[in-house]
């Protein structure tokens, strides 16, 4: 105690004789003690406090300015409907008696129409400092209840954008944020959903004029803090206990007219628990890669490549126990020809890979270090419209045909052929779910067959769209040579939409 005492009583005779001693110019400008209470924070808001909270009536807002303020938004109604949405055999296998083997399961058609409405407001405070705000809205017809998101309402968007931030050509955005890279493989908004994908976190890019470079930080679950306000204090044994985090570094850049984007993200936990598919639990996941593209002339060609290492373990979201290795590869290619006739007819060609583990699907929770992670795609686009596959275990082709009857619409039809990767993995849906756990002793791979169609039209000056499409899956080896009670069947799909944006 009494070397608290000396301490304290030299530093104040310190900060006295300093005070004292101040230059004329300083203390010239300095206001009399009485003028205030002193005894205050420094800086109560840690901000610039250009808006001052208010006792009773609120301020007139004079740092606003109306001019600089703009309103975007859009709305889309679709109704969809789908026969037989699991084939007509159980989602999972079952042993014992029946020779581990779907079993028949009453899939009658389901028909549903969802509705999704947002608002952007963009305010541009300066030329180099943006405040953007985009709540949503998001409902299913004819149900009850939150469409997943906690509340019909919801925060899609909200984040301060800083341009030439600390360094020139250096631009921040922190807040909830979309992420969209190239062919939306890896990240994309997932607009096509009612919900979509968002980020909280911070991410910046460094505008050079040839080798540009993007990096950050993004929250994509949180496990310990269920408030809005108060702190974490959830009496978790960590303060990261369940949190999923995604670091990354991405250089998107064009040579000799080539794009090229080469990317490295390492992932650490995830949204998924223990169930295998998608973003597990308890991992710490690195993803390399890059996606390449160029057209020249008539030609046009898209490659993109990832390979997955690390390791994962089985415990619920901890960060312990992980002890199975991650070695994960994942590939597409595809190419086009474009006519030079009426329509623009693109013929195009694909092909896709993503690895498999017969672990997966054993005893014993999420082994599943060689099943490849897609981590946060739109998937809609790829692997045929009617979401049946995800770039997990899977080998599927495909070809398609779009043409423009005008310039205002759009036609295509598509078919692509699937397969799994691996015999005794699972078959994964568009959300990266288990579809279907493939039974023990498995030895198919061919899932099916679809084929998609799918028409277009703008109008409006093109701020209203409407689309309809129609799928058919058929039904391949591996549902029907796994059906005990011969109830596989095909499966019909179809939507139409409508959407207004401003």
């Amino acid at each position: 105690m009494r070397t608290f005492y000396k301490t304290f009583t030299g530093l104040t005779a310190a900060a006295l004789l300093v005070a004292m001693s101040a230059v004329p110019g300083i203390a010239a400008k300095t206001s009399p003690a009485t003028d205030k209470n002193t005894n205050v924070p420094a800086v109560p808001r840690a901000i610039p406090d250009l808006v001052p909270y208010h006792k009773f009536d609120p301020p007139a807002g004079a740092v606003f300015d109306a001019s600089k303020l703009t309103i975007s938004g859009d709305m889309r109604v679709r109704a969809e409907f789908r026969s037989k949405a699991g084939f007509g055999v159980s989602a999972n296998a079952t042993g014992g008696p029946l020779g581990n083997k779907f079993t028949e399961e009453n899939n009658q058609s389901n028909f549903f129409t969802q509705q999704l409405i947002r608002l952007g407001f963009n305010y541009a405070i300066s030329p180099d400092v943006t405040f953007f705000l985009q709540p949503q809205v998001s409902n299913n017809w004819g149900t009850s209840g939150p469409n997943g998101t906690g509340s019909d309402l919801f925060l899609r968007q909200g984040y301060m954008l800083i341009r030439n931030f600390v360094a020139p050509n250096l631009t921040l955005k922190a807040g909830r944020q979309l992420v969209v890279w190239g062919n939306h493989r890896i990240f994309g908004h997932f607009d096509w959903n009612n919900v979509g994908f968002a980020f909280d976190g911070v991410t910046l890019r460094y505008n050079h004029s040839k080798m540009p470079v993007e990096f950050g930080w993004l929250r994509v679950a949180e496990g310990d803090c269920n408030d809005s306000a108060g702190g974490c204090g959830n009496a978790t044994r960590s303060a990261d206990t369940g949190d999923a985090d995604i670091w990354f570094v991405r250089m998107p850049m064009k040579l000799g007219g080539v794009v090229f984007e080469p990317a490295w993200i390492f992932e650490d936990n995830g949204i998924g628990g223990n169930a295998p598919g998608g973003q597990p639990g308890n991992q710490s996941r690195h993803t390399l890669g890059a996606r390449v593209a160029t057209k020249k002339g008539m030609v046009d060609v898209t490659g993109e490549g990832y390979w997955q290492f690390g390791s994962l373990g089985t415990t619920s979201p901890t960060n312990g126990n992980r002890n199975e290795r991650i070695n994960a590869l994942a590939l597409h290619l595809d190419a086009g020809v474009t006519l030079p006739v009426p329509m623009q007819p693109r013929i195009g060609a694909e092909i896709n890979y993503a690895s498999g583990d017969g672990s997966c699907n054993a005893a014993g929770g999420n082994k599943c270090g060689g099943t490849f992670s897609q981590l946060f795609p739109t998937n809609h686009i790829h692997f045929g419209y009617m979401d049946r596959m995800s770039w997990q275990n899977m080998l599927t082709y495909g070809g398609n045909l779009q043409v423009r009857p005008t310039k205002a619409s759009h036609f295509e039809v598509g078919g692509h052929v699937m397969r799994l990767a691996n015999e005794n993995d699972n078959w994964y849906g568009a959300n990266q779910a288990v579809f279907k756990r493939t039974p023990a002793g498995n030895n198919e791979k061919s899932l099916g067959g679809e084929i998609d169609v799918v028409y277009t039209l703008f109008f409006q000056g093109g701020r209203v769209g409407w689309q309809v499409g129609y799928g058919h899956f058929f039904a391949g080896d591996y549902l029907t040579k796994n059906d005990v009670g011969g109830a596989a069947n095909d499966q019909d799909w179809g939507y139409t939409q409508l959407w207004v944006n401003f």
